[in-house]
């Protein structure tokens, strides 16, 4: 296992635990447009917290244009407010990686490393078919709505694929339409798994939340149309900005 060298260890804030809340009530519509919140006082009481917590949490949301307060009057929700919910469709992998390649990506950097050194090293290893001690290519993304990260992404290849790839190209197009425009090779079937996991310390500080807080995590493995394996894909979403829809048959 990697375990990032950090010296963050806490457990996540109240006061982040708080925004997150108001802030998926902001997003779904349980608080409207213009709609008054509870005074400080109130929120302190209801979340059994101090009122300079609350007030840490009221100003995030602030600063995020969600939330704006009147000097005698109180916080009241924004009148216009983005709608950055995205819907994850089920049962399709490539649906997900096509509507996440819609938003601005915000690149972190392409290394080479050993498959032991990945927190995903057991996975890797059996996708990929090589020993624990060779080496992947890793990716790393986070993608933004808005001013805001939404998801952090890692996509592990074989250092022969990734090697036609620079980062710069992938800050303007996605990964699968750059491999197929320089390789010719086409990708065939996906299989992806959801998950709910604690945030490591360097994903939390790319999603700009709280170490250990929760996250969605969509874990994809994805082959060429040939059947060798293409790359396998780790994105973490902040549940504030996530929902997943399951459709059912009349």
């Amino acid at each position: 296992m990697n375990i990032p060298n950090t010296s963050v260890h806490e457990k996540l804030p109240f006061y982040l635990r708080i925004e997150s809340l108001i802030r998926q009530k902001i997003l779904s519509g349980q608080l409207e447009p213009g709609e008054k919140l509870p005074p400080e006082k109130d929120l302190a009481i209801y979340f059994d917290v101090s009122r300079i917590t609350v007030r840490a949490a009221l100003a995030n949301l602030q600063s995020e244009n969600l939330l704006i307060r009147k000097r005698g009057k109180g916080t009241f929700v924004a009148s216009k407010v983005t709608q950055t919910k995205q819907v994850i469709v089920s049962g399709d992998i490539q649906v997900l990686v096509r509507q996440i390649e819609q938003y601005r990506v915000k690149p972190h950097g392409m290394e080479e490393m050993k498959i032991q050194e990945t927190r995903v090293a057991r996975d890797l290893a059996e996708f990929f078919q090589r020993d624990k001690g060779e080496t992947v290519s890793v990716i790393r993304r986070t993608r933004m709505l808005g001013k805001n990260p939404a998801c952090f992404l890692e996509n592990y290849l074989l250092p022969d694929v990734a090697g036609h790839l620079s980062m710069e190209e992938l800050s303007r197009e996605g990964l699968q339409k750059l491999v197929a425009k320089k390789s010719g090779l086409k990708t065939g079937r996906g299989e992806s798994y959801l998950e709910s996991v604690p945030a490591d310390p360097d994903v939390a500080a790319a999603l700009n939340t709280g170490v250990f807080g929760p996250l969605f995590r969509a874990s994809a493995r994805i082959w060429f149309s040939s059947g060798e394996p293409f790359q396998f894909v780790d994105i973490f979403m902040r549940p504030d900005y996530f929902k997943y829809r399951i459709d059912s048959a009349t």
